[in-house]
């Protein structure tokens, strides 16, 4: 159960990442709340002290206790701080001086905010190149090494977020990234699970569209356990073929699929059953080409991005259901 609860965490965390690029793109935050800037530290700090210690490199971290939340999505200020770790341990690579990242957080006295350093003891960043490191694609480490991407990238979600992040370097040696958050100053909402939401799911009808069988068998379980009577189409013709001989009180489809997408189907129910589009909704793994994003925004039909946590599911499906009731 230990193992398979790690793979298990493991595999969430690749997903996040996912979502995290996804959002970077969009150049905006996916899942804000009030969340404790020590809770994302320990998290980036766990995913990487293990590469940091074994590349024998010391790393301390100095939390001011009491600091207020930050409304942010702790997906991408995870990534944040895991990049200027990363980073960090790639600029002590071949350092014979004193090699310590130290990650440590304040609040700062004029303006309120929260402040966090990643600092480390390496060689520095020469004066002349300082003003050009957040630029995409500037990198000043060898082919194959980097991308010139993530500096960019944190710059990007640090802005969204309100905030600064900004870089010292004194002529000594060492570097210290700074990233400034402004203190949350709103309420979280109210959230409700789905099975306070939906107490009368049982026997409530869905259609779950998905040509990946193993992904639609998930839905449908998860469904299923919240009494729902789950039909599987694997394909838009099946769908189709299910609605010409029964009506479904949710549909959720897959927006990429071979033959009939979901583009598709969205167009022959509108055109065979105007009355179940506003039953519709897209499970989708595509929120970020044109193509997607333009036909999601034409067809105004809710959509739940992949990979899908069963908790997501069932709010989702609870607010479709309650929205159409």
């Amino acid at each position: 159960m230990e193992r398979a609860d790690k793979i298990s965490k493991a595999a969430e965390r690749c997903a996040r990442i996912v979502k995290t690029f996804l959002a970077m793109a969009r150049q905006q935050p996916t899942r804000t709340s009030n969340i404790a800037i020590d809770d994302i530290i320990s998290e980036a700090v766990e995913v990487a002290s293990y590469s940091i210690r074994s590349s024998d490199i010391g790393l301390s971290v100095h939390l001011e206790p009491g600091l207020p939340p930050i409304w942010a999505d702790p997906d991408q200020l995870g990534q944040v701080l895991i990049n200027l770790l990363v980073n960090a341990e790639q600029a002590l690579h071949g350092w014979e001086g004193r090699r310590t990242i130290t990650v440590s957080t304040r609040l700062h006295p004029a303006t309120g905010n929260i402040v966090v350093s990643v600092a480390d003891t390496g060689p520095g960043i020469p004066k002349e190149i300082r003003p050009r490191i957040f630029e995409p694609f500037f990198t000043t480490k060898e082919i194959g090494a980097g991308t010139g991407i993530g500096l960019s990238f944190c710059h990007r979600i640090v802005q969204s977020h309100g905030g600064t992040i900004e870089v010292e370097s004194p002529e000594g040696g060492g570097s210290t990234f700074i990233l400034s958050l402004p203190a949350s100053d709103r309420l979280d909402e109210g959230t409700e699970t789905a099975e306070d939401e939906l107490p009368n799911s049982t026997g409530i009808a869905c259609l779950v569209v998905d040509d990946e069988e193993e992904v639609g068998e998930l839905v449908a379980e998860v469904l299923r356990r919240d009494g729902f009577n789950v039909t599987i189409a694997k394909s838009g013709e099946e769908a189709l073929l299910h609605l010409k001989n029964r009506t479904f009180a949710v549909i959720l489809s897959d927006l990429k699929m071979p033959n009939m997408d979901g583009r598709g189907l969205f167009n022959q129910i509108a055109k065979l059953h105007p009355a179940e589009l506003d039953r519709l909704a897209f499970l989708t793994g595509d929120t970020i080409s044109p193509d997607a994003q333009m036909f999601l925004r034409a067809a105004k039909r809710p959509y739940l991005e992949k990979p899908i946590k069963p908790n997501e599911l069932r709010s989702f499906v609870s607010n479709l259901v309650n929205n159409n009731a």
